[in-house]
């Protein structure tokens, strides 16, 4: 009897094993690309006291001498009553680490930002932008704006 026990026992122990070692690792599957980064513009629309904005970020990956040049653009534009105003600025980016969660943006003279918790995805980009938390949707994603 106490075997019997005994065998119950070690049978209930490997199927607990076996189920929780059950499941995809999807964060491998998952995981951000230069390439999903640089496939798109991102942009999102939103309404400040200015009016009403659009905010886009453009990331490219390319090769200059034999090395490879990760550079972008962030373009900001707000859409006042009677006019436009536009304002580009150009940056070189890097990912953080081998983890690819976090970019460094690098505006020139000293002036950095960090994109924290980022997430691309086929038609999204979020993260947290220099301590502010965005979500841009991929621009083949977007309708025209007239």
């Amino acid at each position: 009897m106490k075997i019997l026990n005994l065998v119950k026992i070690v049978l209930l122990c490997v199927m607990t094993i076996g189920l929780a070692s059950c499941g995809d690792d999807n964060y491998y599957t998952i995981q951000n690309t230069d390439e999903k980064l640089c496939s798109d513009a991102w942009m999102e629309d939103y309404t400040t006291d200015e009016g009403e904005c659009r905010h886009i970020l453009e990331f490219t990956k390319g090769k200059q001498n034999g090395k490879e040049v990760l550079s972008g653009k962030e373009t900001l534009i707000v859409y006042e009553v009677g006019k436009m105003k536009t304002t580009e600025s150009d940056f070189t980016w890097r990912w953080i680490d081998n983890s690819k969660e976090g970019l460094v943006l690098n505006y020139g003279a000293g002036d950095i930002k960090y994109f924290e918790n980022v997430w691309v995805r086929d038609h999204y980009l979020s993260g947290k932008l220099d301590g502010e938390i965005i979500m841009l949707t991929a621009s083949k994603s977007m309708t025209n704006r007239n």
